[in-house]
C-alpha cells in the first residue's frame, strides 16, 4: 500500500546521502509507468544510466533542462527524474532552479516528477525547506540502517508520517515495504491522576493531621473501659415508663 501511494503522487522527492542506494526504489516507482521517462542527468553520466535502464521500453537522458528548452524536451506526456536537484542547483542557479520545478509541477504532461536530493551536500540552506513544500511525497533514508526509510505523505492537508523496511522479494521480484511498529513502553504511559487532585477541597490527611485526630478524646469514651464496652441509658424525667405488659391483650 506504501508504495502504490509513492507511485501515485504526482510529485516525489527522495533525499538521500552517497551511502544509500536509492536505485530499487526509484527503478520500482518508475518501470511500471505507460509513459515515456526522461532522466536528467544533472550528477551521473548517461551512460550509467543507461545501463540501469536498459530494459525500459521508453526512455530519454538529456543532460540539461532550463526554461528557454523547456517546450522542445517536454513536448509528450511524460515521467520526469531528475538526478540531482543539488547538480541542478549549481548548474542554473536556484532562482532558474525554482521556475523549472513550479512549471513541472502545474504542466499537464508531465505525469508525475521524481527529485533526488543529497542532503550530504546542499548547495543552498533553504533547498531542503523549498523542495518539501513542492513535493507530495517525501522519502528519506536512515542514517544508520540502510533499508530503513521515512515517509511523509500530504494527504488532505495534513502530512501522513510513517517509518517503513524495504525488503526485496527475489521469488516475485517486487520491492516490499513493511511498516515499523513501535512498540510503547509502561514509562510512556500517562500518569493517573490521584484523587486528590481532581477535588477542589482536601480529601487526604497529614501525618500531623493523624496524630491530632488519634489525641482527640470524644465524651462517651471516659465511660468505655479497656477491653470491655457497656452501655449507660437513664430515663429522662418526661419519658412515659409504662410497666404493663403491652401484650397482655393478645391470647397468646
Amino acid at each position: 500500500m506504501t508504495l502504490f501511494k509513492l507511485k501515485s503522487a504526482p510529485t516525489l522527492l527522495i533525499e538521500d546521502d552517497n551511502n544509500k542506494n536509492i536505485l530499487p526504489l526509484l527503478l520500482d516507482v518508475v518501470q511500471q509507468e505507460k509513459s515515456a521517462l526522461k532522466i536528467f542527468c544533472f550528477e551521473q553520466p548517461v551512460s550509467l544510466w543507461r545501463k540501469v535502464l536498459q530494459n525500459h521500453s521508453s526512455v530519454t537522458f538529456h543532460k540539461e533542462l532550463c526554461c528557454d528548452q523547456y517546450n522542445n524536451i517536454i513536448n509528450t506526456k511524460s515521467v520526469i527524474v531528475i538526478d540531482s536537484i543539488n547538480q541542478m542547483c549549481l548548474h542554473l542557479g536556484w532562482n532558474e532552479c525554482l521556475k523549472c520545478l513550479k512549471r513541472l509541477c502545474s504542466d499537464a504532461k508531465v505525469h508525475k516528477l521524481v527529485m533526488v536530493l543529497h542532503l550530504d551536500c546542499l548547495p543552498f540552506p533553504k533547498l531542503q525547506l523549498h523542495l518539501n513544500h513542492i513535493a507530495n511525497a517525501i522519502v528519506s533514508y536512515d542514517l544508520h540502517e540502510n533499508n530503513k526509510i521515512r515517509l511523509k505523505l500530504k494527504k488532505g492537508g495534513k502530512m501522513v508520517r510513517s517509518e517503513e523496511i524495504l525488503s526485496y522479494d527475489s521469488k516475485l521480484g517486487l520491492l516490499r515495504c513493511t511498516p515499523v511498529v513501535k512498540e510503547t513502553s509502561k514509562d510512556d504511559e500517562p500518569v493517573k491522576p490521584l484523587p486528590a487532585n481532581l477535588s477542589t477541597f482536601k480529601i487526604e490527611v497529614d501525618q500531623t493531621e493523624k496524630l491530632e485526630k488519634y489525641k482527640l478524646k470524644l465524651p462517651y469514651m471516659s465511660k468505655i473501659n479497656e477491653g470491655e464496652s457497656k452501655v449507660f441509658y437513664e430515663p429522662d424525667a418526661v419519658d412515659d415508663w409504662d410497666e404493663e405488659d403491652p401484650d397482655e391483650d393478645l391470647d397468646i
